[in-house]
């Protein structure tokens, strides 16, 4: 034995390190690791997905103090307006609280990521703000999506990006005057 120690001078310390591997892993240590399986990137989305669409749905029904209430995590959520950032569901909810009766956001997602863990997702798509039946704003938004403390996907961040102002269009004056 000694003969085979000189001449292989690592085999006994990977011997060693297999043995304490196998005791590490043998469970006997109370260690308990809890992976989860089947979160995918897809799933993650299409939950998100689906989550943005039932906001949409209840801004749409029970307007969207309301809506805003029940889909933007109560504390961590943000809204981002020009100029100010708004926290809190309570505060971004308290936004619309002058909203005339016929104010009105419909919006319907049409991409996005979502996390492996199956915790994060970001939606896109695109949004009219109309009050009596005629739209004031479009444009596209990007809604940020973690789980909160019971596990459900709450929004926690909400931004939109209005499209630019249609140019004016004027008729070309013949003799090439201005306007």
């Amino acid at each position: 034995m000694t003969n085979s120690v000189k001449r292989h001078p690592y085999r006994a310390a990977f011997v060693a390190m297999l043995v304490a591997l196998a005791v590490a892993c043998s469970g006997g240590g109370g260690v308990d690791v809890n992976v989860e399986i089947g979160n995918s990137p897809e799933k993650t989305l299409e939950a998100a997905m689906q989550a943005d669409k039932d906001f949409a749905a209840m801004a749409k029904a029970e307007g969207p103090k309301a809506a805003f209430l029940k889909y933007m995590h109560t504390t961590d959520s943000k809204f981002l307006q020009p100029g100010v950032v708004v926290q809190g569901a309570e505060n971004i909810a308290a936004g619309f609280a002058q909203s005339p009766p016929d104010f009105n956001i419909d919006w319907a997602p049409d991409g996005g990521h979502g996390s492996a863990s199956g915790d994060l997702a970001v939606t896109t798509g695109l949004y009219a703000i109309s009050v009596s039946g005629q739209t004031i704003e479009k444009g596209r938004y990007v809604t940020v999506w973690s789980k909160d403390d019971a596990g459900e996907l709450k929004a926690t961040m909400d931004m939109s990006v209005p499209d630019p102002a249609a140019q004016p269009t004027t008729t070309p004056d013949p003799n090439g005057r201005p306007g």
